[in-house]
């Protein structure tokens, strides 16, 4: 079994909405325009700038390189996962899964499901089936799946 790449997580800022930006585009700008037909620039934009001012929001480095957003919402109830986008050089190196295993852990410590959604044309879906979570609804736009404690 190969051993995932050596990373490091550390706290967004909104200094950081070029990264989400850069790093949803490269990641997920195909499976948007799939879905919605469009990629609305200042959208995303947008919700780069949000997103990276979370309290929940991670950066997830390779050394001193920056490869990829992590942001996950703890409630009392669940942990939701926002978003886990790697660069596509960074991905299948094991990181993505170390990452979901640590919330997969906390979740049940404290045992409570983790729910996520991933839109229907990507095939995320299936990392995600491999590592336990099911199917709890469709809709034409997304996957909504949970992984119990």
């Amino acid at each position: 079994m190969k051993l995932p790449v050596a990373f490091t997580l550390r706290q967004a800022s909104v200094d950081d909405a070029p990264l989400f930006y850069a790093v949803i585009d490269r990641t997920m700008r195909e499976f948007i325009v799939a879905t919605w037909g469009a990629w609305s620039e200042s959208r995303v934009q947008e919700e780069s700038r949000e997103d990276s001012s979370s309290p929940n929001a991670q950066v997830i480095m390779v050394g001193n390189v920056t490869v990829g957003v992590f942001l996950v919402e703890r409630h009392s109830t669940h942990i939701q996962l926002e978003q886990i986008y790697l660069l596509p050089e960074y991905q299948r190196l094991g990181i993505g899964t170390a990452l979901m295993n640590s919330i997969i852990v906390e979740a049940d410590q404290h045992k409570i499901p983790i729910r996520l959604r991933v839109v229907a044309v990507n095939p995320a879906k299936r990392f995600y089936e491999q590592l336990g979570f099911v199917v709890t609804e469709v809709t034409l736009e997304f996957f909504f799946m949970e992984k119990v404690a």
